[in-house]
């Protein structure tokens, strides 16, 4: 039987407008909700990556890993319908599994 992998996630995020007129309160209260889901989904938050001075199509690159298909699923309803994350953040996601590159065009 195959070895189950964790699926890795690469999100790429850019923060509207409306987050920013969010009062400080408002801030930190959806922080602590989204923070909370993803720790009880199992998320490992392996980088973040700060891209705001570099690019101008994304704020935030991020590199997540689940433990399941299943738990992602979870967390996308929680994005949609408990923080109503489209108001205030736009974002991309792709979906895979990790490889090893260690042995990548090594003879």
């Amino acid at each position: 039987m195959a070895e189950k992998k964790p699926i890795i996630r690469l999100l790429f995020a850019k923060i509207k407008e409306a987050f920013y007129e969010l009062s400080e309160e408002e801030k930190m209260e959806f922080m602590v909700k989204d923070r909370k889901n993803l720790d009880e989904l199992g998320c490992k938050v392996l980088m973040m990556i700060d891209c705001r001075w570099s690019n101008e199509e994304w704020n935030y690159i991020g590199v997540e890993e689940w433990p399941s298909l299943e738990d992602l699923e979870k967390r996308a309803k929680f994005e949609y319908e408990g923080l109503e994350k489209f108001r205030i953040i736009e974002s991309k996601t792709y979906l895979g599994t990790s490889e090893s590159f260690a042995e990548y065009g090594k003879e």
